[in-house]
């Protein structure tokens, strides 16, 4: 696809960054748009902003090494090697969350009050950033022979030299469809959260039972290295599972009576 959006002498920018922080960017600037309705201060808000992406970070690269462990012991991976690469979508989840729960521990508010907003602007943000993966080759999918398939011959793409010229699944297209899809679902249950019809955290874990859903199938369109799974089942794959499952759980019983 298009891996490099500039390059001027020995300087390259990567369109995965650019879209990647655009998507954060554009998550951001959502929330900032729903400040007053979190009844957060500008400081709180920015403080909460800044302990999220930095649980999001720390979060999704020791969840990244915890996958790749042999590849740690045997020195093929070094930790800090390159900090830009290397990072597991649920990790982030969870260190963000464990990030805005201690932060609102600290300050007496309930971490509840806040998520559904996150809710939100997380698969937005989400969707972007996939079409930097789509951009970059990374998280390839499989051949197909389907006309909307996608062929990645710039040598400067991540996908695998097994892969380049393939026709191949455009999955990371297929997510960010889905991200904007979970989005508008998230989007509605934060109003019924909004207006009282339904309790807090309703938004939060209707978007993690619903992408984490979408996550387990994609993930069946894969085809790059996706670390040591069990049973045959990637690790990404199993955490989409396992979160739908816990998350539609929490639903079920937090369904109005």
């Amino acid at each position: 696809m298009f891996p490099t959006v500039l390059r001027v002498g020995e300087f390259r920018l990567a369109t995965y960054g650019v879209l990647v922080a655009s998507g954060y960017l554009l998550g951001i600037w959502w929330l900032t748009a729903r400040r007053g309705k979190m009844g957060l201060s500008e400081d709180d808000f920015w403080s909460l902003i800044y302990w999220l992406f930095g649980g999001a970070i720390l979060g999704g690269k020791l969840l990244y090494l915890a996958v790749e462990w042999r590849s740690v012991l045997s020195g093929a991976l070094h930790p800090l090697r390159d900090i830009r690469y290397g990072f597991v979508f649920y990790g982030g989840v969870v260190g963000s969350m464990a990030a805005g729960a201690w932060w609102c521990r600290r300050r007496g508010l309930s971490f509840a009050r806040f998520c559904d907003h996150f809710a939100v602007a997380l698969p937005i943000g989400h969707a972007l950033g996939r079409l930097g993966c789509l951009a970059a080759g990374c998280c390839a999918g499989r051949p197909t022979s389907l006309p909307w398939g996608v062929r990645f011959t710039d040598p400067e793409a991540l996908v695998s030299p097994y892969l380049l010229g393939v026709r191949l699944h455009p999955v990371q297209a297929y997510e960010s469809a889905a991200d904007l899809l979970v989005a508008g679902l998230a989007w509605r249950l934060l109003g019924a959260v909004e207006a009282g019809r339904l309790p807090r955290g309703t938004a939060w874990a209707g978007y993690l039972a619903v992408y984490g859903g979408a996550r387990f199938l994609l993930e069946f369109f894969r085809g790059d290295d996706r670390g040591q799974g069990l049973l045959g089942i990637p690790p990404s794959q199993a955490l989409g599972l396992v979160v739908c499952v816990a998350a539609t759980a929490y639903l079920a019983r937090r369904r109005p009576s």
